[in-house]
């Protein structure tokens, strides 16, 4: 009997193995539609092509105000859907060479202590922020994506700004890069302890000028106070602000253009070393995710089975944030 037994569990586990093999992965798809950038996934939005797509602040809370009078939008909080204890990603961070770091160890307390004052000064002069922004544009006459009507304190706090120091924000930047190369190897390089700040550095700094750039966008808002204030940091030094196109931010760690650059992380895990001559340092993380998923009804994270998701940035933080999300989720892309 105690053998027979055995036979029948054997060919019931053998069984089970089979269905499961046989059926796949029988996680519930999404589908998701890419569009070339955040300004054609919100026509599709506003214009009802689509009823779902995940959008960044300030473009989420424009989308709302500019469908205000028809439609209502729903959210889905993406940074929450990553972390539901901290409710946010590292996203954008602060480079900076280490002869700067090295000739002016004050620097980075300096930056910290003067940084909260950007969000609530950008909130209360959204018009001179955004001009101050379009008067540093590179290419010259290039103008921001960014628009006064856009900002408000609400959207600016969902823009998730502020300072977080390398070493309390290194667990959470290994985690995070970690994620998203188990989405897509390429997309980022683990990162080790040599790419944080860790109060050493070398290098002289002779330069008069420090040269400061920023991708459009929160990036953009997050150094705007010091942008129109001509901000030195008590260096003795002239700084230059830059902002560029987001395509473009990555040449100025690659060819040492800049001396501070701020830029999404996973490229900082890929660059920081390509400028051999005056390699750079992760000083900070200083935006911490800022994506939304908008719906025009009202569901969760567990009714997405089978709908069409909008997305842009094929490849880049945004929708590499949202694939980890939706693989967390129990989801994978149709």
């Amino acid at each position: 009997m105690k053998k027979l037994i055995a036979l029948i569990l054997s060919i019931v586990s053998a069984l089970t193995v089979f269905t499961f093999s046989a059926c796949g992965d029988a996680r519930a798809d999404v589908n998701v539609e890419y569009y070339p950038d955040a300004s054609a996934l919100l026509t599709a939005l506003k214009e009802d092509d689509i009823a779902f797509g995940v959008l960044a602040e300030p473009a989420a809370s424009n989308l709302e105000k500019m469908t205000k009078d028809t439609k209502t939008w729903y959210r889905l909080d993406i940074q929450e859907l990553y972390d539901a204890e901290t409710k946010s990603y590292p996203q954008a961070v602060m480079f900076v060479k280490e002869s700067v770091l090295n000739t002016y160890p004050q620097l980075l307390t300096t930056i910290e202590s003067k940084f909260a004052d950007n969000t609530a000064w950008v909130a209360e002069n959204a018009a001179q922020a955004i001009n101050k922004i379009n008067e540093v544009f590179l290419p010259a006459g290039n103008t921001s994506t960014l628009k006064p009507a856009m900002l408000n304190a609400s959207v600016i706090d969902n823009c998730k700004i502020y300072w977080q120091s390398a070493d309390s924000a290194k667990t959470a930047v290994k985690n995070y890069l970690n994620s998203i190369i188990a989405i897509e190897k390429i997309s980022a390089t683990a990162a080790t302890d040599d790419l944080f700040y860790n109060g050493m550095a070398t290098g002289n700094f002779t330069a008069d000028t420090i040269k400061v750039y920023a991708p459009d966008g929160a990036p953009a808002l997050a150094i705007a106070k010091f942008i129109n204030d001509n901000e030195s940091f008590n260096t003795g030094k002239t700084f230059e602000y830059h902002v560029v196109n987001a395509n473009q931010i990555n040449d100025n760690v690659e060819e040492g253009s800049g001396d501070i650059v701020i830029l999404p992380v996973n490229a900082a895990s890929k660059l920081y070393k390509k400028f051999n001559a005056d390699p750079y340092k992760l000083v900070s993380v200083i935006t911490h995710g800022n994506l939304y998923l908008m719906c025009s009804e009202h569901i969760t994270a567990n009714d997405l089975k089978d709908k069409t998701v909008g997305m842009f940035g094929h490849g880049n933080v945004p929708d590499l944030t949202f694939q980890v999300v939706l693989d967390k989720l129990g989801y994978k892309i149709k």
